[in-house]
């Protein structure tokens, strides 16, 4: 899909009807990835089992394991095996999740109070922590031994992404390549590894690992980036959390990274003082949306995210025609013109 159909794409797809479509093939097996996120907390510690049930008693979209169990269907891969593994990357989202809202503070995930707003920020991170360490155990006592292998080192990546975001933190001026490596980390390393776990739980897809990890990478950066459009232009009805905080919390994404690298000194300092304030009003954040208009930092964000999913695209040419490739490649159509 070029840039010039993208708008008219925005407008007139209904995304939750896109995605259905991308998870169709894959429905039955998704079904099986809830009732399993469900078993995996069962526990005879009652506050675990407490907590656990609350963390998944609304599932996200499941975007992830829906990538995995797409790549395994068009490789051939084992399904018990699909399933098991799409659980574990989703539980390992799950507590990348619950650390984030616990170090910015958030109230509200999926239209529901957070894990650190209901309880504590110890709870929380305890809790996320509890999760990766038992997706981990859980992979090894499976023996799914490279699929361990590919969550550890993405874990790790996560990880990195985090530290990278303290470094930027507060900083205005970070370089376009800087928020690059840094949205890599944080959210395309485990697309990219959901992608690369589809072809490890076949036994006839070694030659596509790279090609399935290069394509949830790129795939991954066009839904960040996406993603980080809706702070300044989404409704916070349809994304189930506060908007217009990333800016508050110290994070520059890539719109006000391409505004400010053609802003006037003037302008700089504008958002400086409003980045500095506790609360932005009404006239703070027109002044960031005309900063963005007059330096096409929105529109030069679509146009990046776009340009990330057409290199996901090409990556899947030359497949095997089946039912499962075209909904990857709706997988990418939905990564860019989804509203939420």
């Amino acid at each position: 899909m070029k840039l010039s159909h993208l708008e008219s794409f925005l407008r007139a797809v209904h995304t939750d009807e896109n995605l259905k479509d991308v998870q169709r093939p894959v429905g039955l097996h998704l079904q099986e990835v809830r009732e399993s996120l469900r078993e995996f907390f069962h526990s005879p510690i009652p506050v675990v089992d407490k907590i656990g049930q609350y963390t998944v008693g609304v599932p996200g979209k499941l975007f992830r394991p829906t990538l995995l169990l797409l790549v395994s269907g068009q490789c051939g891969g084992r399904t018990p095996d699909a399933v098991y593994s799409a659980t574990i990357v989703e539980l390992i989202h799950t507590a990348t999740l619950i650390h984030d809202d616990t170090i910015d503070r958030s109230q509200l995930r999926r239209g529901r109070p957070t894990l650190n707003a209901i309880y504590d920020d110890l709870a929380a991170t305890v809790i996320g922590d509890f999760v990766y360490t038992k997706a981990f155990v859980s992979l090894l006592d499976r023996g799914l031994t490279g699929v361990l292998e590919a969550v550890a080192r993405t874990a790790y990546r996560m990880s990195l992404g985090e530290m990278l975001q303290i470094q930027y933190r507060d900083r205005l001026e970070i370089p376009e390549e800087g928020y690059l490596e840094l949205i890599d980390c944080k959210t395309a390393s485990l697309m990219s590894a959901a992608c690369e776990i589809g072809t490890l739980v076949s036994d006839r897809a070694a030659h596509l690992r790279e090609t399935f990890r290069d394509f949830g990478r790129t795939l991954g950066l066009a839904y960040q980036i996406t993603d980080d459009l809706f702070d300044f232009v989404g409704d916070p009805r349809e994304m189930g959390k506060l908007l217009q905080t990333d800016l508050q919390e110290g994070k520059v994404t890539l719109p006000l990274i391409h505004a400010l690298s053609h802003a006037t000194s003037a302008e700089k300092d504008e958002v400086r003082r409003i980045a500095s304030e506790a609360n932005l009003d009404s006239d703070d954040w027109e002044t960031i949306l005309e900063l963005l208009e007059r330096h096409d930092g929105l529109a030069y964000a679509r146009r990046k995210a776009a340009e990330m999913a057409d290199r996901s695209r090409k990556l899947l040419r030359g497949l095997a025609p089946s039912p499962y490739l075209e909904a990857l490649e709706q997988a990418v159509d939905y990564a860019v013109v989804r509203t939420h």
